[in-house]
C-alpha cells in the first residue's frame, strides 16, 4: 500500500507539491490551506534506487471518504478509504503507524479544543 506523494520541484515549496502531487495522483483539490507537515521521516532507500536518504514531509489533507476518486493508473493499481484500525500496516509504508498514531492524537486534540465547554 502506498499514499500519494512525490518529489518537492527546483523551486517549488513543500505544501504546493501536495496540492499538485494529489492533483497529479488522485485528481483531488484541497479545500483547505495545507498546513505544517504533521511528522518528517528520514529512510536509507533499498531497491533500485538504493543507499540514499529518502527525506518525507507527511502532510495531513482532510478529504470527504464518500467520495469517489479518480486515480493515475500508472502510479497506483487502486484506491480505497480505510479507517484508521484497519490499514494494513504490514503492506504499507514503514513509517504509517506512527503517523496515524500522532493523527488520532492531533484529532483529539482538536476535538477537545473544538468542544471544551466555556468556563466563566
Amino acid at each position: 500500500m502506498a499514499a500519494p506523494g512525490g518529489h518537492v520541484e527546483p523551486g517549488e515549496p513543500p505544501r504546493e507539491t501536495v496540492v499538485r502531487e494529489l492533483f497529479e495522483e488522485l485528481k483531488v483539490r484541497p479545500k483547505h490551506e495545507i498546513a505544517e507537515p504533521l511528522m518528517l521521516t528520514c529512510t536509507t532507500t533499498v531497491g533500485l534506487t538504493a543507499g540514499h536518504a529518502d527525506v518525507s514531509l507527511w502532510y495531513v489533507v482532510r478529504a470527504d471518504g464518500t467520495s469517489s476518486v479518480e486515480f493515475d493508473r500508472e502510479e497506483f493499481a487502486g484506491v480505497q478509504w480505510f479507517e484508521f484500525a484497519d490499514v494494513p500496516l504490514q503492506r504499507s509504508d514503514p513509517h504509517i503507524g506512527r503517523f496515524l498514531a500522532k493523527l488520532a492524537c492531533a484529532r483529539k486534540c482538536i476535538d477537545l479544543q473544538v468542544y471544551e465547554p466555556k468556563m466563566g
